[in-house]
């Protein structure tokens, strides 16, 4: 019973400290295009951290694609990892993808500038960017709330 409760409190700070390195990387950038797009940089690093598995997924690795974007790629050339998301020169280049996307969707007008967390994650959430938009934009608020004091 010790073990299995050291191991869950060892996963516990593992997963919090994964986050907070996360976060601290990218801070800076999210920042920058936060202000740029005016977008809270809360929800561009949360969506970030959630899609990439902290940065940690394939995707994220092999593509640079922290945010799950659809598009091409041409690793079926040079690689043996298929996938249907878009390969980026750059982690940056990710996150400028994101922002771009946002900006272009029908409710960043309405939402553009706003600091509400909560109304950002259901909007992206509910239109399309998440399978399950409720359990999706319910982590991203958590996350938020836990990350971004």
């Amino acid at each position: 019973m010790r073990i299995l409760f050291c191991i869950i409190l060892s996963n516990i700070f593992l997963s919090l400290s994964s986050q907070t390195e996360y976060f601290n990387k990218y801070k800076p950038l999210a920042d920058s295009l936060g202000d740029k797009y005016e977008v809270p940089s809360c929800i561009i690093l949360c969506v970030g951290f959630l899609e990439s598995g902290g940065g940690k997924s394939k995707v994220a690795t092999i593509l640079n694609n922290h945010f799950g974007i659809v598009g091409k790629n041409n690793l079926d050339k040079k690689s043996s990892f298929k996938s249907k998301y878009k390969y980026f020169f750059s982690v940056n280049d990710s996150y400028n993808s994101f922002c771009k996307l946002i900006a272009s969707k029908p409710y960043y007008s309405s939402l553009k500038g706003n600091k509400d967390i909560d109304k950002w994650a259901i909007a992206i959430a509910s239109k399309g960017y998440a399978e399950n938009a409720n359990l999706w934009s319910s982590y991203i608020i958590k996350l938020a709330k836990k990350q971004c004091k």
